[in-house]
């Protein structure tokens, strides 16, 4: 198989399938229409697949040749609750839902890379599990957490993935060891204090000057609780109180998210945000309680499966496009599944800066030309790992 010549050819297929993601994206675990097409399509593939949670569909390429190796490849499904604001042709037919993260990508890529392989099993070396995951930014409880226990998960030897990223340089590409990016946990404040009349403060309780102090507080774990040199963020994303000009309320809700490079460090977080709710409920003289969720864990990049990636990644890449990007503070559920694993960043950055936004970004758009490197990197990895394995 001449890897780069199938991964051109595809591409018109490919960049259809992206742009059909795309206009109808649907958010987590509500991602009906999406596997709808994913089954429809491994169906005209002859491809066998099972739908073992929900929205969640994975499917099995056996070459005729294939060994008792499996290797896993993930992609994430689901969309966002963000209005689109881009003026593409094929912008979201979703009012409120939109494709803001890259996952149309992520899913066409892996759906071209079945196209591929399924032309060519009797050269396939070893047996391909393709994993079509929900919900990955439904951080509490997000399709991994599913998926990872799964046994058809469970017997792959290895899982790889990748992540289009519009702040890398399209033709660009990163694929580090160790930690790459961070836990993602969120919480909820609820504060009880007595409500009244806005101009008697001193016969209430005031929950929301409980809130301002809480929120000021955070600032302290940050400076003063955590080592300097170990990356960690605590963002307050909602403060929620009151319903009129002239009443104080008797409650306020806050909730956040916290992010941390370091396990330890993320382990800390229930007790410290606990103990600050306490101070500051002593101060003020409310009740606060702080319901903390664990989301997702630190994601770390297994040496050796990552080493056979940098191999794929310069084959299609070339040597000088690999990058060692900073360590990110965003989250990705791929860190749930307990597999050795490794997960490449594909740059995707559109060449006008003016037109270059963010994740999640009602206005991201990424280079539709470098799609095509994601499935020969998807293809690239399974020789690689053959000419390890001797097969």
């Amino acid at each position: 198989m001449n890897i780069q010549e199938e991964a051109v050819n595809i591409e018109s297929e490919l960049i259809a399938l992206r742009r059909y993601f795309h206009q109808h994206p649907e958010q987590s675990w509500k991602e009906w229409n999406t596997q709808k097409k994913i089954e429809e399509e491994l169906d005209t593939l002859g491809i066998p697949y099972e739908t073992p949670y929900k929205t969640a569909v994975i499917a099995t390429i056996k070459g005729a040749h294939a060994s008792d190796h499996i290797l896993g490849i993930r992609a994430d499904i689901d969309a966002l609750p963000v209005t689109e604001k881009t003026a593409c042709p094929f912008k979201s037919e979703n009012e409120g839902t939109m494709h803001a993260c890259g996952h149309d990508t992520h899913t066409a890529i892996l759906l071209a890379t079945a196209k591929v392989l399924a032309a060519h099993r009797d050269e396939l070396p070893v047996t391909v599990r393709l994993i079509f995951q929900p919900a990955e930014e439904f951080i509490e409880d997000s399709g991994a957490l599913h998926l990872k226990t799964v046994p058809s998960v469970l017997e792959c030897e290895r899982l790889i993935g990748l992540h289009i990223m519009s702040a890398l340089e399209a033709g660009e590409a990163a694929l580090n060891d160790g930690p790459i990016m961070a836990s993602a946990d969120t919480f909820d404040v609820y504060i009880d204090g007595k409500g009244g009349h806005g101009a008697h403060p001193e016969q209430c309780i005031d929950p929301i000057q409980a809130g301002v102090e809480f929120v000021q507080s955070l600032n302290r774990i940050v400076a003063r609780e955590m080592n300097a040199i170990i990356p960690v963020v605590v963002s307050i994303t909602q403060f929620v109180a009151g319903t009129t000009s002239n009443v104080i309320p008797a409650t306020a809700h806050l909730s956040g998210t916290t992010r941390a490079a370091d396990p330890k460090v993320r382990d800390r977080f229930p007790d410290l945000l606990q103990r600050t709710a306490s101070a500051v409920a002593l101060d003020t003289e409310t009740h606060i309680r702080v319901d903390y969720h664990f989301g997702c864990a630190v994601t770390i990049n297994d040496p050796e499966v990552a080493a056979t990636g940098r191999r794929a990644a310069v084959q299609v890449f070339g040597e000088d496009h690999i990058q060692k990007v900073p360590f990110s503070m965003g989250g990705e559920d791929f860190s749930k599944y307990t597999n050795p694993k490794a997960f490449l960043i594909l740059g995707g950055g559109v060449h006008d800066p003016a037109k270059r936004f963010p994740q999640h970004s009602p206005y991201f758009e990424i280079d539709e030309s470098v799609l095509k490197n994601g499935v020969a990197y998807f293809l690239q990895y399974i020789e690689e790992w053959a000419k390890e394995l001797a097969l």
